[in-house]
């Protein structure tokens, strides 16, 4: 099918993890992801109006100089990502499904409507209680550079704490993201409250969305959010069936609280036993096995077979 451009609008882009895989577990994918994503936008000159990652896919709504920029961006950032996950998580092979899906919003009311609709995505997947709950739709930074943590106060930071602020910088300035081994850099010998100041910090420094792309739309921020929270929108270009992705949220708490290290894990190359049994502590969480198999990237042949049970789900 061939994809729709119209040039001067914005789009609906919508990139999911193949086989409904699972891909964002911790927060350095999160972090990678945004700020490659701040990197390229920027790149490419490409107008975020709406962003949200969610436990399996992105969706954001983009407006691009033209048809050439728009798909250079999109393909970009997969092949990118896909290329840094993989090596970070000891994997090989597609990590999103291609081509990535776009659809074009022409009308007041269609444009309204998708901007709703990304911002709302996790509330209504009960990711988070409203839509500035959420960090990774990156609404709650229109208010504060620090809408998760305590300010930071340069003169009581620690030296370390100080010289992170000072890279982070120096990255944003030269356009370049913040892979898996710079976080890890940076985050390394922090404590707990200085890693979540230096995580706002990041996001804030890196925030790519064009909050003039909602304003326009409405009178205000406030009455963004009021509009938001009284109709979270729709989407019928894209088919996207609704989930509760609160269940992939305990699952990563379970699997972190059974040793298994979410920042490197490649379940693709688990013993049985440690899989078996990673599926059981899994199954508290849920009785879904299709959900099950999605957060461990396997095929549910490939697991009932050695199990030799049928699941139906």
């Amino acid at each position: 099918m061939k994809r729709i451009f119209k040039e001067g609008m914005p789009h609906h882009v919508y990139c999911k993890g193949v086989n409904g895989y699972i891909i964002f577990y911790s927060i350095a994918d999160c972090v990678f992801c945004i700020t490659l994503y701040s990197c390229l936008s920027r790149k490419h000159r490409i107008t975020i109006g709406a962003f949200s990652i969610m436990p399996n896919h992105i969706h954001s709504q983009q407006n691009a100089p033209s048809r050439k920029s728009f798909i250079a961006f999109n393909r970009e950032f997969l092949i990118l990502f896909s290329q840094g996950y993989n090596k970070q998580h000891k994997r090989c092979g597609k990590l999103f499904q291609t081509p990535f899906g776009s659809a074009p919003k022409m009308v007041e009311k269609t444009i309204k409507s998708n901007l709703s609709y990304i911002n709302n995505n996790a509330p209504a997947g009960r990711l988070s209680e409203g839509v500035l709950d959420y960090r990774w739709n990156l609404m709650a930074y229109y208010f504060s550079s620090h809408p998760f943590s305590e300010p930071i106060v340069l003169n009581r930071a620690s030296h370390k704490m100080r010289e992170a602020i000072r890279f982070v910088d120096r990255c944003r300035q030269e356009n370049k993201p913040l892979d898996y081994r710079l976080q890890s850099m940076l985050f390394k010998g922090l404590r707990s409250k200085e890693r979540k100041q230096l995580l706002d910090y990041i996001v804030a420094k890196y925030n790519f969305l064009d909050y003039n792309s909602i304003l326009q739309h409405y009178q205000s921020m406030e009455d963004a959010l009021m509009a938001m929270d009284a109709n979270t929108g729709s989407e019928h270009d894209i088919k996207e069936d609704w989930e509760d992705y609160s269940v992939y949220k305990t699952m990563i708490e379970k699997a972190s609280n059974s040793g298994i290290d979410m920042g490197t894990i490649n379940f693709e190359t688990l013993g049985k036993d440690d899989l078996f049994n990673l599926v059981k502590v899994l199954s508290e969480a849920t009785s879904e096995k299709r959900k099950i198999f999605r957060f461990l990237h396997l095929d549910l042949p490939s697991i009932t077979k050695a199990e030799g049970t049928e699941y139906s789900k």
